[in-house]
């Protein structure tokens, strides 16, 4: 390993934890900023009751304090306790909700670059003739409408209309059907659009006809020389595109029933569960801040003009 890639390497290491810090300080001053507490709800509270719950818990003190004491508590790996259900511990919480959401998005996930690769390097393969022309007509489609606009109707002609998949929970493989297909219609089509828009770029170049002029087979160009360099603007979606999935997730799980972060982090902003809230953000933001880190890394390791920079 050279001194680059180690000066790069505790450079993002940095990086990862000042965007943590800088998370769970901005989460509890945005908590702050928004009307109304925790308890504010429970109206059979006498007030001496409430100054006491609200004394236990800290909430008196500054948001400053507040954050240094959670990142001391964090550096400890303690999340602390959920506000509106005291008997659970937030990290138990997020554990028995993270296998559905991981689930859910990591086969979406699949679908997607699969699906996107398949269809970008068909239409490449085929370029001018009916296969890429239908699939930019269903791509520009898919792109124009939002995600959820397909979970309803998903659910109205699959699950009720022609009774053919279940609508709630992911009990069996074909539950995973119709939220997988809400989360995934959007992003692949992006994906698609974008990968075909580099593909067809790299195609022209030099070395492609270089390649085909020594008789070398269509789907090897394809394979061998142009989708490697085609693989950058890619490789830079795949950050939004897991936030896109993410995001997307919430109002699925809730859509769907499916008990997963999503619809425990709902939840969480309704009842003003200050410890979950601020741990659901916490785990989310750090799983996006490493997703995109390795990328990042991925990116140094395919692309040579990006691996010698510090």
């Amino acid at each position: 390993m050279n001194n680059n890639w180690v000066r790069f390497l505790f450079k993002k290491a940095f990086e990862i934890i000042a965007s943590l810090a800088v998370l769970v300080a901005l989460c509890f001053l945005l908590l702050k900023a928004l009307p109304g507490g925790p308890f504010d709800e429970e109206a059979a509270l006498h007030p001496t009751v409430k100054a006491a719950l609200i004394s236990q818990w800290g909430l008196q003190e500054s948001s400053l304090v507040q954050s240094g004491k959670y990142l001391v508590s964090l550096l400890q790996g303690d999340l602390g306790v959920s506000m509106a259900r005291p008997n659970q511990t937030v990290t138990s919480i997020i554990s028995n909700g993270f296998a559905n959401t991981l689930s859910l998005n990591l086969v979406a996930l699949i679908i997607v670059i699969a699906g996107a690769f398949i269809l970008a390097l068909t239409s490449q393969r085929y370029r001018g003739g009916y296969f890429e022309k239908t699939v930019d007509q269903f791509m520009i489609t898919f792109i124009s409408l939002p995600s959820l606009f397909w979970g309803p109707l998903l659910i109205y002609f699959f699950g009720f209309y022609f009774n053919l998949l279940p609508t709630a929970f992911l009990t069996e493989p074909k539950n995973y059907i119709l939220p997988v297909l809400t989360l995934c219609v959007r992003p692949m089509a992006i994906l698609v659009r974008l990968l075909k828009t580099s593909l067809k770029s790299n195609y022209e170049l030099d070395y492609v006809r270089t390649a085909k002029a020594k008789g070398v087979e269509e789907w090897q160009v394809l394979m061998h020389h142009v989708l490697r360099n085609s693989l950058i603007p890619f490789l830079s979606f795949l950050g939004p595109l897991l936030v896109g999935l993410l995001s997307g997730s919430f109002l699925v799980e809730m859509l769907f029933a499916i008990p997963g972060l999503g619809s425990q982090f709902i939840i969480a902003l309704g009842d003003r569960d200050y410890t979950l809230i601020v741990g659901l953000t916490l785990f989310y933001g750090a799983l996006l801040i490493v997703v995109n880190s390795l990328i990042d890394i991925l990116m140094r390791t395919v692309d040579p003009r990006i691996r010698e920079e510090v």
